[in-house]
């Protein structure tokens, strides 16, 4: 049983969530992803476990078996507002994994080990979200008859590093895409504006381009924004011409 909360008491599972919408922690409502304020509680759990690395290898071998196991068992959690739900039941989740595993959980460590497994399928939905995302845009766009889909899109590109901007478009000819983004220029931690090329999964059944050295495609820097946008079209240029 996690320390300090019953499967069934709502309020041990808000505890500590301070001013989170209660639904949104509890029925996965309102928010795109459901888990993002138990997801805070999930990586401290982490950051609490596998420290324990270096002062005893033995038990650090045997709650990894455990978190592995805790992660298995939510295995047939189908999303992330599932997973919320889940979470109300993690002290049956854990019992389940210590029986499949003969391992014993560490001193103060139920919430943690239980924690890190929750953490583990959280990262495997989105990761996984993110896949069936990126196959439907580049469906949508195949579908309209367009060469290129944007299959990632994330921040605003005039707050800075305050939200910084990633962009990833596919051509779907050749799989190639362009990553536009913003970073910190190292030396003065100043925005930079960066156009990349990188390879991906192909866009196109009997499409795609074996053996393109994404690095022949030269970056594309600049600390002015009002550049970024020729740069990207000058990048989006070089992919659609690239030659075998």
């Amino acid at each position: 049983m996690p320390e300090g909360a019953s499967d069934a008491d709502p309020a041990a599972v808000l505890a500590g969530h301070g001013d989170a919408d209660p639904a949104a922690v509890l029925a996965g409502h309102g928010d795109a992803d459901p888990t993002a304020v138990l997801a805070a509680h999930w990586n401290e759990s982490e950051r609490r476990l596998y420290p324990t690395a270096t002062t005893n290898p033995d038990a650090y071998q045997s709650a990894v078996r455990l978190v592995r196991a805790v992660a298995d068992a939510l295995a047939d959690v189908p999303d992330l507002g599932e997973l919320v739900q889940r979470w109300e039941c993690r002290s049956a989740v854990l019992d389940a994994a210590v029986r499949a595993t003969g391992e014993t959980v560490a001193y103060g460590l139920t919430e943690a080990t239980a924690g890190c497994g929750f953490a583990i399928r959280r990262r495997e939905l989105l990761n996984e979200r993110a896949e069936r995302e990126r196959r439907e845009r580049v469906t949508a766009a195949r579908d309209a008859g367009q060469t290129w889909a944007v299959i990632h899109e994330q921040g605003h590109l005039a707050s800075g590093l305050a939200d910084p901007y990633q962009c990833m478009e596919m051509h779907l000819p050749t799989g190639l895409a362009v990553v536009s983004m913003v970073e910190p220029d190292p030396s003065t931690m100043t925005p930079v504006y960066v156009v990349t090329v990188t390879v991906t999964e192909t866009g196109e059944p009997g499409g795609g381009a074996p053996g393109i050295d994404a690095g022949s495609f030269d970056d594309l820097e600049t600390a002015d924004p009002a550049l970024f946008e020729d740069n990207r079209r000058t990048m989006r240029s070089r992919v659609e011409n690239w030659q075998r």
